[in-house]
């Protein structure tokens, strides 16, 4: 029989706080991290609207030291949230084979924001000279480099850039590290901060992003610019923000003495071949009925589905017509909601920091709501709209899905030993 794989510890960094208890408390509370930006002018950005991380990071007083000179915003985040989570685990200050431990943290695009930067000087300067520094700080695999270093952890080392699926795929290779044998402990996660002009202004140019609309409820209250599975959905909120969660295999847990907060009962990952931006809801209903298989769930034994429910017409309805097939009959008594009306995408870092969710909703059993809902007759399923709710709640089920057709479904039930 194979060991059980538990979560041990958890963290997000998002543009509700900085922290687990701040982002949690703003997603309980209903609140919206979105607001309008002055650093997103109208002559460089198709769109002032964004869930930024104020206070923090580079060139603030919440500069991390370790990793100045790298000042790629995704790594401030990434090592952030890293932090966190192995300080929740209580890995600190134990003894254990720090070559067991795997470090597994990927973005979508990594440093592209410190690119930008340098260009822009190099263009000033009129020099062909580069820093020193952009290569170590654009490249996605940085983030879980510098988490290693500064926490000595010499294990296995991946850095997924599966678009939106990054995080949730961390957590899913750092599992397969342990269900091999390979590492005792996992720390996986993503950060991400990609608020260039091509970014922003490519993603609106593919009707993707909410842009600037004078008769949008956006225009007097931003905080509602981002409404999963709403009627009048137009697009996501460009994010930024980082997750994290430490696995570890039920035994290391045990001997190194690590409060266990969740079990991970299994995952799966699989990919379209279809589009390179829109979803096919045969490979996703495929993903969540491979994740329920793993991990010997019935469909009707999940109590909340945390949604990928991006905000965009096409993938909400697609995702509902999946969660139909996979769940039949129980779809419409299933509790879903989608937390990126209240902190809008993060892209890849959006699957780790709902992962960390999911390990808030198991311990505190509160279901976060679908913030800004208005009911669209063809989407018909329990989003908890608007208002959180408490609910026993024992398995819960995480789904992202990603650019490129690259998909995940994460699974996690209440520690019960």
């Amino acid at each position: 029989m194979s060991e059980r794989i538990v979560v041990v510890g958890h963290g997000a960094v998002t543009c509700l706080g900085r922290g687990m208890d701040a982002t949690w408390d703003g997603l309980i509370a209903g609140r919206s991290g979105i607001r309008r930006h002055a650093s997103l002018p109208a002559e460089s950005f198709l769109t002032d609207l964004a869930g930024m991380v104020t206070e923090f990071g580079p060139g603030t007083p919440t500069e991390d030291s370790a990793i100045a000179k790298l000042s790629a915003r995704y790594l401030h985040l990434a090592m952030a949230s890293a932090r966190e989570a192995w300080a929740d685990s209580g890995c600190e200050g134990r003894e254990f084979d720090r070559n067991r431990v795997a470090v597994v943290v990927g973005s979508a695009f990594g440093g592209v924001d410190l690119l930008d930067a340098e260009q822009a000087r190099m263009s000033r300067r009129k020099s062909l000279a580069a820093s020193p520094y952009l290569v170590p700080g654009l490249i996605v695999n940085q983030a879980g480099g510098q988490i290693a270093q500064h926490l000595g952890l010499y294990g296995p080392s991946v850095a997924p850039a599966n678009a939106c699926a990054s995080g949730g795929h961390a957590v899913a290779l750092g599992a397969m590290f342990l269900r091999s044998g390979e590492a005792d402990i996992a720390l996986c996660g993503a950060g991400e901060s990609s608020f260039t002009p091509p970014i922003v202004n490519g993603f609106a140019t593919m009707k993707a992003l909410l842009g600037r609309k004078p008769e949008d409820r956006s225009e007097t209250d931003p905080g509602q610019a981002s409404r999963p599975f709403s009627i009048d959905r137009a697009g996501f909120v460009l994010a930024e923000g980082s997750g994290a969660i430490v696995l570890a295999t039920e035994s290391a847990a045990r001997r190194y003495d690590l409060h266990i907060q969740a079990e991970l009962l299994g995952w799966a990952i699989n990919s379209d071949g279809y589009h390179m931006a829109m979803p096919n809801g045969e490979r996703i209903v495929q993903c969540l009925r491979t994740a329920l298989e793993r991990s010997s769930v019935r469909p009707g034994d999940v109590g909340y589905y945390n949604a990928h429910g991006t905000s965009t017409v096409v993938n909400d309805r697609v995702e509902t017509q999946a969660i139909k097939e996979v769940f039949g009959d129980r779809a419409r008594d299933l509790p879903l909601s989608s937390i990126k009306g209240a902190l809008g995408h993060s892209l890849g870092a959006a699957s780790a920091i709902e992962a960390a969710v999911c390990v808030r909703v198991l311990r505190d059993q509160i279901l976060p709501p679908t913030i800004n809902h208005c009911p669209d007759p063809e989407l018909d399923l329990d989003y908890i709209p608007n208002t959180a709710r408490s609910a026993p709640v024992d398995i819960v089920m995480s789904a992202s899905f990603g650019f490129g057709g690259t998909n995940n479904a994460l699974i996690f039930r209440r520690w019960n030993s």
